[in-house]
């Protein structure tokens, strides 16, 4: 910024000398101040109108929303990744990564076919594995659950 502005001055400074020069040689008695003046509101009026009508085009920045938000945004994820380190951590029977499944296997049931977890027409659609894990009083170990899970997206 403070580059262009030195520039733009010393190109008036020097526009100013050669107009005084060529006023003297050409035989006119020009009175300086008046000159300095002249050329002063000449370039003020120039450069006003380069840096209104001349274009910066538009910038290159793109604000772009990320399309999967931060694990931690999502607060439901949260407490099933805690509740599912907890459960591989624990040693004893923890039913909430259990009842946290059920649910889950519950809702997919409920959104996509529109049927209740006891309705019989369920059965064509939840895999009895699925059944069978989610029904276990034991712990489920990690490949367990991965089967849970995958039983769950296949509803």
């Amino acid at each position: 910024m403070r580059r262009r502005w030195t520039s733009r001055v010393a190109v008036a400074v020097g526009l100013l000398g050669v107009v005084l020069l060529v006023l003297q040689v050409a035989g006119f008695d020009p009175v300086p101040a008046r000159v300095v003046l002249i050329g002063a509101v000449c370039a003020a009026a120039t450069w006003v109108t380069l840096d209104v009508l001349v274009d910066a085009g538009p910038g290159w920045e793109v604000d772009v929303a990320p399309a999967v938000p931060e694990p931690s945004a999502d607060t439901r994820l949260a407490t099933y990744r805690r509740m599912l380190d907890s459960h591989r951590q624990g040693a004893g029977d923890d039913p909430a990564v259990r009842d946290a499944l059920a649910r889950l296997a519950r809702r997919s049931l409920a959104h996509r076919h529109h049927l209740a977890w006891d309705d019989p027409a369920a059965g064509q659609h939840v895999h009895p594995d699925l059944r069978t894990l989610l029904g276990a009083q034991r712990p489920l170990r990690p490949a367990e659950i991965e089967r849970c899970l995958h039983h769950i997206e296949e509803i």
